[in-house]
């Protein structure tokens, strides 16, 4: 009787070691597309976020003043806008008004009114160049009937801030500057915010 001895048919060591540089080399090509491509994305949104930001902060403003009180009666005061300059020369202003509005704060809603200041604050921990960077601050003061002095809740609206320029139109001219007890209480019948970033 004769032994027949079988064949088996597989790879050999040198076709799995070819096969396994193969894909590591995939592998590679694979992660440098992939590392690439995240990297990419992350600067462009690092790119765009402090335009974001600005747009938010002009979005909430507006609604801010589309919503402003006029001065007299009751718990709303004086529309008072000052035109300032701050570090080198930028434009650094301020404005304080009231306003009817309804105010996110964390989980809750709180509304109806409310006092707004808007200004510049130096923020030390960025400097751009020879720029001093600021930060846009949002002042919410919302117990106006207290007895006692409150402090307004804070909100840093956008960062990286080099300049803000507030102006008002009083329906013939633009002016930097507004202040409704000097004017009958009158109010502007628009505001032109231009921050840089």
């Amino acid at each position: 009787m004769a032994l027949r001895m079988r064949q088996y048919e597989g790879f050999t060591l040198l076709e799995l070691l070819v096969a396994m540089t193969l894909m590591v080399v995939i592998g590679s090509c694979l992660y440098t597309a992939l590392y690439t491509g995240f990297r990419a994305h992350r600067s462009a949104m690092l790119a765009v976020e402090p335009t974001s930001q600005a747009i938010n902060a002009i979005e909430l403003l507006k609604q801010d003043i589309q919503g402003v009180l006029p001065p007299g009666d009751g718990l709303a005061g004086a529309f008072v806008a000052t035109d300032s300059v701050g570090f080198k020369g930028v434009d650094a202003d301020s404005v304080e008004f009231y306003t009817t509005h309804v105010y996110g704060d964390g989980e809750f809603l709180t509304g109806g009114l409310g006092k707004i200041e808007l200004l510049l604050e130096e923020d030390k921990d960025v400097r751009v160049g020879n720029y001093m960077s600021y930060k846009l601050i949002r002042q919410v003061t919302t117990n106006l009937l207290a007895r006692r002095e409150v402090d307004p809740e804070e909100q840093v609206l956008c960062r990286n801030v080099l300049s803000l320029n507030l102006r008002y139109y009083d329906g013939d001219d633009w002016v930097d500057e507004w202040d409704s007890a000097e004017d009958a209480n009158s109010l502007p019948l628009a505001v032109e915010v231009d921050i840089k970033i």
